[in-house]
């Protein structure tokens, strides 16, 4: 296998508690030709200082400090700056697995692609990594991807992340991360994807995303959140007019989109303040009720979502709130 050089990208925000454990997972790597790009964002809190001190004993790794201006302008820097073949992000609050870079790479060379994907796994604190039984590596074109995400059919909750991939650098020609904007993964990986025409996906878990399960609930919901719809029916209309043959599958997507920002806004405690937004949104999936209700995609989230949501915003906000706590316990 060749050995040629890997830039992993990642972006720091007031991350102090997380530095020496992401910091720990790129140094075992078993792919040893990388260097480690680490932007921190304008961080108030020890992060920069504990960045530091993880890294001092190792070349490849450098840091870089600018004032805070995002993750979007703070990914595309780390662009930018790298001299690799290839690109991974690594968000510093997460975990990667000693061979995270040997296997996205060795999926690179096996199906000469310009993107590989590796299953990830999202994690409550507490929570048991799963093991994936006889784990699959293939090939697939993008308007397959995107169809059965679409349709709820990937495995394994693969999507648009930035991190869990590896890129060929190239494909960041004319196209950067939108700056200035919230979620840049729906904005941008689709385009990637569209580039490359193909990806190799390979189903063993090597990525750990950690998610803290009460951010949502005690976050006040703000105005930039609803950028998540616009990047949605960006991807959704650009997807569409290239592969016409998935337009169901990304209206499926757009509607999920839709129930989850009405989903985060019912439960914040200033819900009230986005009475429009919610009307508004409701409005949208209602015109399609029973359409949506007997979609063979549907989950049992789904299904409550909907027969709530027709009952009235109450009682939407009370079923997404038993949903969550069900998913906390693991029993859905």
């Amino acid at each position: 296998m060749n050995n040629e050089l890997v830039s992993i990208i990642i972006p720091t925000h007031n991350a102090e508690k997380f530095v020496e454990r992401c910091i720990d997972c790129i140094k075992k790597q078993t792919y040893s030709n990388y260097e480690v790009i680490i932007i921190d964002d304008g961080s108030t809190d020890n992060t920069v200082q504990n960045l530091k001190k993880s890294v001092s004993d190792d070349c490849r790794f450098k840091i870089y400090c600018q004032s805070n201006v995002g993750i979007s302008a703070t990914r595309n820097k780390g662009i930018g700056i790298a001299k690799g073949s290839y690109i991974v992000f690594v968000d510093i609050d997460d975990y990667v697995y000693k061979d995270y870079i040997e296997y996205l790479y060795s999926l690179i060379k096996k199906y000469n692609v310009e993107i590989a994907t590796c299953t990830h796994q999202s994690l409550s604190p507490g929570g048991k990594v799963k093991i994936i039984e006889n784990p699959k590596d293939y090939i697939i074109k993008t308007e397959e991807y995107f169809k059965r995400l679409g349709d709820k059919t990937l495995p394994y909750q693969l999507g648009v992340a930035p991190w869990g991939r590896m890129y060929k650098k190239s494909l960041f020609r004319e196209i950067n991360f939108p700056e200035g904007r919230k979620f840049e993964d729906s904005a941008t990986t689709y385009k990637l994807y569209m580039k490359a025409e193909t990806t190799a996906i390979g189903e063993d878990i090597k990525y750990l995303y950690y998610r803290n399960e009460n951010s949502i609930v005690q976050k006040p919901f703000t105005k930039d959140r609803l950028e998540f719809l616009v990047s949605e029916r960006e991807m959704v209309n650009e997807l569409t007019a290239r592969y016409p043959k998935i337009r169901q599958s990304m209206k499926r997507r757009y509607k999920y989109a839709l129930m989850n920002t009405l989903a985060h806004i019912v439960i914040s405690p200033n819900s009230k303040e986005f009475h429009d937004e919610q009307l508004l949104i409701r409005n949208k999936l209602m015109k399609s009720f029973y359409k949506n209700l007997f979609d063979r995609t549907n989950t049992k989230k789904d299904v409550l979502g909907l027969v709530s949501l027709r009952l009235g915003l109450p009682a939407y906000k009370v079923a997404f709130k038993f949903f969550k706590k069900m998913q906390k316990k693991d029993l859905i």
